[in-house]
């Protein structure tokens, strides 16, 4: 959405600039020339905003010069007129619907509002502002008038753009969710399909031993007996394969679980080798309870959409590795055991740790608490503008 938003902007920055092109030819009578180079940040900060947009790239760094240049430009604007001004209006009348891509992609409705009468205020004063320096009556009137014209046109354009992102949100968070279902409802498949073939082995082997009970003659009992026999050795194997408590997963299938969960976001995603540790690599085939594949397969998917939605950035690097280690707290006599490690990293827009809100479903919940519980840990570092990473490890303990 701030993707697309930064191209709306810029392409009405540059439209901005043309539509006024008449009035800035008249630099130099109207108003000073040095007051053109408002026009000249316009179009350069437009130029870097449809860079960013068509890159799927948003920053802060990039939308926050827009602010500055819209009341730049209405405060300085009685500095600039000339005496001889046939006019009192400033060419940049409506700078401000280009400044409110600041409040709208960083701070969201109470900011764009506030800034909207910022503006609002800002043009009205440099209406009156003018009159005054160029010796003219100063008309209370008209320059409250245009004040309250930009202020609703600011409102309406603030308002129907926060509007869209609020309902965008939603429907991402409602994606999430549909998703996070339809990861379930697949796997709760896979479970029924299992129970039905574990019902034809238990019909065919009590059938069998049926119909051999009632078809032979002789040392009847024995036969069936033992025929029952291994029918019941056949069903506790079948009973410990399909039962989910009792049949762990390992390293290896956990990392097929991990490529099923993002595969919404492979256009996006980099797989890259983490060599970070000196440590031996663990057995692939070391086991892992699949309450505890379930929610690192989890995390990882919610690190992987957060990254998606919030980083601003085209891509997200994803890695696995595997390392056999000692714990800390552990005996030096004690036997090393294996660790699995995946990190989400992107270079995106950041957000400051300290305004991390716990209370959100997704990083409560679906991250930090569910790995907490199976004993397992979520690592998260990230600062603004310099991207985040998100490690999921389990065991916790280092």
């Amino acid at each position: 959405m701030f993707c697309s938003l930064e191209i709306f902007f810029a392409v009405f920055g540059v439209a901005l600039i043309f539509q006024n092109y008449p009035a800035l030819k008249m630099s130099g009578y109207n108003f000073a020339s040095w007051h053109s180079i408002f026009a000249l940040l316009v179009i350069t900060n437009s130029m870097w905003l449809i860079y960013n947009g068509i890159r799927r790239e948003y920053s802060r760094a990039t939308v926050t010069p827009a602010l500055y240049i819209a009341y730049g430009a209405y405060l300085t604007y009685p500095l600039a007129i000339t005496e001889n001004a046939s006019t009192v209006v400033p060419w940049c009348t409506l700078i401000g619907l280009y400044g409110l891509i600041t409040p709208i992609t960083t701070d969201g409705l109470r900011s764009t509002t506030l800034h909207s009468l910022g503006f609002g205020l800002a043009y009205a004063v440099s209406v009156a502002g003018s009159s005054w320096t160029s010796g003219l009556d100063i008309q209370y009137s008209e320059a409250v008038a245009r004040g309250l014209f930009l202020l609703t046109c600011c409102l309406l354009l603030g308002f129907f753009f926060c509007a869209a992102y609020y309902y965008t949100e939603k429907s991402d968070n409602l994606y999430a969710e549909t998703l996070s279902a339809q990861l379930q409802l697949t796997r709760s498949r896979d479970q029924s399909h299992s129970l039905q073939e574990f019902d034809k082995l238990v019909h065919d082997n009590v059938m069998a031993a049926l119909l051999d009970a009632s078809r032979t003659e002789g040392p009847i009992a024995d036969r069936t007996r033992a025929l029952a026999q291994r029918a019941i050795g056949v069903l506790e194997d079948e009973s410990e394969r399909f039962s989910t408590t009792a049949r762990p997963s390992t390293f290896q299938s956990l990392t097929e679980q991990i490529a099923v969960g993002v595969a919404p976001w492979n256009s996006r995603l980099r797989f890259v080798e983490n060599d970070e540790s000196d440590l031996p690599k663990a057995d692939p085939e070391s086991e892992i309870p699949s309450n505890v594949a379930r929610a690192f397969t989890h995390a990882v998917t919610e690190a992987v959409s957060n990254s998606a939605r919030h980083s601003g950035t085209r891509t997200t690097q994803i890695s696995i590795r595997t390392e056999m280690r000692r714990p800390a707290s552990a005996l030096r006599s004690d036997e090393d055991q294996p660790y699995i490690f995946c990190t989400v990293l992107d270079h995106g827009q950041g957000f400051n740790m300290k305004n991390l809100d716990m209370s959100r479903m997704g990083v409560r919940v679906s991250m930090l608490r569910s790995m907490e519980e199976v004993g397992g840990r979520v690592t998260i570092k990230s600062a603004p503008y310099r991207g985040t990473r998100v490690t999921v490890q389990w065991p916790g303990e280092l």
